[in-house]
């Protein structure tokens, strides 16, 4: 896999668990971040976004303790998703033992 798939891989499971967590997600197209809503946060403060190249989750000091948890989640999700990735691609090239 090239680098540009594995990003799209990981981005594309972020979304489905994201989506599983009851969050919408939304982008605007400029193709750098992607923020993640539900419908009962009460303020723009309580939204994750979501860095599509750096793969990492951003959310205000202020933000609802739900995001903050959440972001947490998302974030640990993809390190493993990483390793995961990392531990096939080293499977593939014969460097496991």
């Amino acid at each position: 896999m090239t680098k540009k798939e594995i990003k799209n891989t990981i981005n594309k499971a972020v979304y489905q668990f994201v989506e599983s967590l009851g969050y919408q997600v939304s982008d605007d197209n400029d193709g750098s971040y992607v923020t993640f809503s539900k419908d009962n946060f009460k303020t723009y403060d309580d939204t994750i976004d979501y860095h599509r190249s750096y793969q990492e989750c951003c959310v205000l000091s202020c933000a609802c303790a739900e995001s903050k948890a959440d972001a947490k989640k998302i974030d640990e999700f993809v390190t493993a998703l990483k390793a995961d990735i990392e531990f096939k691609k080293a499977i593939m090239e014969g460097d496991v033992e």
